[in-house]
């Protein structure tokens, strides 16, 4: 494989003859740092390195300034807001909540050099339209806004003409500069020839600077793209170039160099893996067998990372015979659970009441994973202290509760002060923890977290000399806010050979590097590509008519960087998660199903799913055995009665099943902070019945589905309040988990009302409880059937027998060929559970429901999904009649038999 960094320095075989002509502009300094070492291998002698830039740098070196920090320039906007006549002020803290999104606003207008005034004035004219009442009245509320609107001009230029005086800029001021200095800066050159490498998308601003100097001769362009999406007029990936093809006029003639990479086969393993730690140990375990295939093939191989969140994880699950590992991104430190630690201080710092410290928040306090040591060396036992609060039933410690939880005065002292200090003196107790933590790392000799260590510290000298320097950051929130804005810029940089060994990065770190094996990860939507999340305050519609990116030009950025790394890849492997967090969705990329589809790659990719091993002991090699005491508490359970649920965990995992509902361990339970799946499900669950229980033997119609949606909210935040909430309000995550409630229910009765119009729809029960007494053939004991089934229904004049689901069901778990499937495989769990509901409904009225099936609340445009038998390739017959139960019948007695047989004892099965 030709890497593409070779094909541009085989095309300018001058380079090495004349370097000091040449000024080389390439989209990363990433990208740049690896050109320079082809180049020095390529060299036949010694020579002088011509100027090699990353975009940014190069822009910043045409435009005379210097890139500001976050920070600084958010101090230096609130600043010009607080000088703005007109305007409401606000606290920083509250200016914070919006400023770093109208920073990003200014940023992407002079990126995109548009016009401010017009566009300011749109915005202001627009706000005035939304908030038009019919009689002219107003609130306050709605005179502040078209204030501040009408006062954007003003604060805008000030704030720019502030940093210009310091030398300073955003991006994108720096971008604007640099496009209207240019002619002067090129002309003070002379006949340097630049040479622009690998760019994709383009702002305004780069456009212009790129074009005007292609103009001086021999200057020149190299993409990196491909005709299998430059010529699909419908493929994201190629987006961009068709635009620079239509409209430059140099390229009237078509991209240079363009090769079809993707006619050369390859092979592309797609592979599902539940949880993100559990891909990391994937990956590991991956090289290592391709480490032992290939020792040399490693130094073609690149692990990009979709989530930089991974990183950690990964380094700790790479084998350690890999010689060589170069990390090309920086860790950013916010990840750490020592960032997370300080967090945690800050965040009980604010929450304290006079009551005291909130419990949950202590308890995670004297669990965490860096006070250990510490706690040690000053003989505190933390496992001492949470079984005193847990047995108290505390939900706030006061300074009497600490001291019985035997919590040393030293700790209290550093870690909880009193709340009512000025935010340097909190600056400077977080200095002093850090202080305290180096001794016990440098005992450990931990370098890592030493290295965290000084990083935190200097973190924390900037956020005492900035509260001494900025009199308006006067409370802990904008302290908080203020340690979270200086986080987000915070990275640790690995130390490595840069050249040699598996290459570490991420997405954006790949651009225009080539390696013959690529493993991705984290490819799940809302990471690759990273979705509709661009806070910003210009509306969609606008945007478009200034020409300005939005989310659909970023989907397509990451599009293109995620096929340009796969065109001259011969081994491709792309890890998804298969169970994502409940407030992420995060189903499997849409590049997957676009690679399965595509009549190129589909037929050379492969679809697998893995668990990786962990190196413990498995628990399939656990066995329980049923003696006579088991086999008796089997039989009062027979008799208590055994649930669908119950049963499918047995089919899934017997181990589970033996270790949940024989020994009856159920899971830890902690004290939530956010939101888990099961409280979402028991959430909606209460919300429906709550709802329906009123309407049972009623008929379904708009007026009544209409009440339904009018209680909806409240039915809701009830629930949540019953079920997770235990005082104040949702917050944070849990306010969006309440949201995602509410946005399902609301979907799910809205299309009731079309189901109700298409339909009689008469609800006969809600939450109905049911048991039934089973003869199973060669038992000598009957076993007890029951359930609670979501929901039963009259559909023109049909029963039919409705489960609510709050994951993602798809019609295929509810559909089977062979009977035997339901006691074999895990998958037919929802078909299984729906079934047993059926057979109940039957046996307690003696009439068959006419269907029986699932709502996924994840997956409602699927509509209510029905249990079905494959009759032939593309035919389901989903009516329920008495040999659909006969059969049935007898593969839940067959479950039975094996659940009661002495001879086969209880242990995992097998992945």
């Amino acid at each position: 494989m030709q890497s593409f960094l070779d094909s541009v320095l085989d095309d300018l075989p001058e380079w090495q003859s004349d370097p000091s002509s040449f000024v080389f502009v390439l989209p990363s300094k990433r990208a740049g740092f690896f050109l320079k070492n082809r180049m020095a291998q390529r060299a036949t002698s010694t020579f002088l390195s011509p100027h090699i830039w990353s975009i940014e740098d190069f822009v910043a070196e045409i435009s005379g300034l210097r890139y500001a920090g976050t920070l600084h320039l958010l101090f230096r906007l609130y600043e010009a807001c607080l000088d703005q006549e007109g305007i409401q002020q606000e606290s920083f803290a509250d200016f914070t909540k919006w400023g770093p999104t109208l920073l990003q606003d200014f940023n992407e207008a002079d990126r995109y050099l548009v016009d401010t005034d017009r566009l300011f004035e749109t915005l202001a004219a627009l706000n005035e339209i939304r908030n038009w009442t019919p009689d002219g009245s107003s609130t306050p509320m709605m005179d502040r806004q078209i204030a501040f609107w009408k006062n954007l001009a003003p604060i805008y230029s000030r704030f720019r003409t502030n940093l210009a005086g310091e030398g300073l800029a955003y991006q994108g001021m720096a971008y604007r500069a640099a496009a209207s200095q240019l002619a002067s800066y090129a002309a003070a050159r002379g006949d340097v020839r630049y040479i622009f490498i690998g760019f994709n998308a383009l702002n305004t601003a780069e456009d212009r600077i790129i074009q005007q100097l292609l103009e001086k001769p021999g200057s020149r362009i190299y993409w990196d793209a491909d005709p299998h999406y430059i010529d699909n007029p419908v493929h994201d990936a190629g987006h961009f170039m068709r635009k620079h093809l239509r409209d430059w006029p140099s390229l009237r003639t078509g991209l240079a160099g363009i090769q079809n990479h993707f006619a050369s086969p390859r092979n592309i393993r797609m592979v599902g893996i539940p949880k993100s730690v559990a891909q990391a140990k994937y990956c590991g375990s991956l090289l290592g067998e391709l480490y032992a295939e290939d020792p040399e093939g490693i130094e073609n191989t690149a692990l990009v990372l979709g989530d930089e969140a991974l990183l950690t994880p990964v380094l700790h699950a790479l084998p350690a015979e890999i010689p060589a590992v170069n990390i090309t991104m920086s860790y950013p430190i916010r990840h750490s659970p020592m960032a997370q630690l300080f967090d945690l201080l800050l965040e009980m710092r604010i929450r304290k009441t006079a009551e005291g410290w909130r419990v949950p928040q202590l308890l995670v306090l004297i669990a965490h994973p860096y006070l250990q040591s510490w706690f040690r060396s000053l003989d505190f036992e933390p496992t001492r202290g949470r079984m005193y609060l847990i047995r108290e039933n505390l939900y706030y410690a006061d300074s009497d509760a600490l001291e019985a939880m035997g919590l040393p005065v030293t700790v209290r002292e550093l870690l909880l002060p009193p709340p009512g200090a000025p935010p340097s003196d909190h600056a400077k107790n977080l200095e002093d923890i850090t202080r305290a933590l180096k001794p016990v790392y440098q005992k450990a000799g931990d370098p890592l977290q030493l290295e965290y260590l000084f990083h935190f510290n200097q973190l924390f000298n900037q956020l005492i000399q900035l509260t001494g320097a900025y009199p308006f950051v006067s409370d802990l929130k904008s302290l908080q806010l203020l340690y979270r804005q200086l986080l987000a810029d915070e990275k640790v940089d690995f130390e490595g050979q840069p050249l040699s060994g598996l290459q570490v990065m991420g997405m954006l770190e790949s651009r225009n590097l080539d390696f013959d094996t690529v493993i991705i990860t984290s490819v799940n939507e809302g990471i690759l590509p990273s979705g509709k999340s661009n806070a910003s305050f210009i509306p969609f519609d606008v945007k478009r008519e200034f020409g300005m990116p939005t989310y659909k030009e970023k989907d397509a950025v990451y599009t293109y960087h995620f096929y340009r790394l796969l065109q001259r890849a011969r081994r491709v492997v792309i890890c998804y998660n298969t169970e994502p967090e409940v407030i992420e969705g995060g189903e499997p990329s849409r590049f997957i199903n676009q690679l399965r589809t595509d009549p190129v790659l589909g037929p050379q990719t492969e679809l697998a799913f893995a668990v990786p091993e962990t190196g413990a002991e498995r628990p399939g090699e656990l066995r329980i055995h049923k003696g006579p005491e088991l086999l008796e508490r089997l039989q009062e359970m027979a008799s208590s009665g055994f649930s669908p649920t119950s049963l499918s965990r047995f089919i899934a995992d017997p181990l589970l099943f033996y270790q949940r509902n024989v020994l009856g361990l159920d899971e830890t339970e902690e004290l939530e902070e956010t939101v888990a799946a099961n409280t979402f499900g028991t959430v909606l669950h209460d919300a429906l019945e709550e709802l329906y229980r009123p309407l049972e033997g009623a008929f379904l119609n708009r007026d009544n589905l209409a009440e339904l949606r009018n209680r909806s909210d409240s039915a809701i935040e009830r629930a949540f309040r019953k079920n997770y909430l235990r005082d104040g309000k949702a917050r944070g995550k849990n306010l969006i988990a309440l949201q995602v409630l509410r946005q399902h229910l609301d979907h799910f009765l809205g299309s009731e009302v079309t189901r109700a119009e298409k339909h009689r729809i008469r609800i006969l029960g809600v939450e109905k409880k049911f048991r039934q007494e089973l003869a199973v053939p060669g038992l000598q004991h009957p076993v007890t059937l029951k359930g609670t089934v979501d929901r039963i229904e009259e559909v023109d004049g049909q029963v039919r027998i409705v489960d609510y689901k709050t994951g993602k069901v798809t019609p295929a778990e509810l559909r089977v060929s062979e009977w035997e499937s339901l006691r074999t495989e895990p998958d037919r769990a929802k078909a299984f559970q729906v079934l047993c509901y059926a057979l109940l409904y039957a046996g307690d009225s003696g009439t068959l429901p006419e269907k029986a099936g699932v709502v996924s609340f994840k997956n409602l445009g699927a509509g209510y999904q029905w249990f079905g038998v494959r009759t032939a390739p593309r035919q389901t017959e989903e009516q329920i009649h008495a040999d659909t139960l006969t059969a049935f019948r007898e593969v839940l007695h067959e479950l039975l038999l094996e659940v009661f047989n002495p001879a086969v004892p209880f242990e995992a099965r097998p992945a």
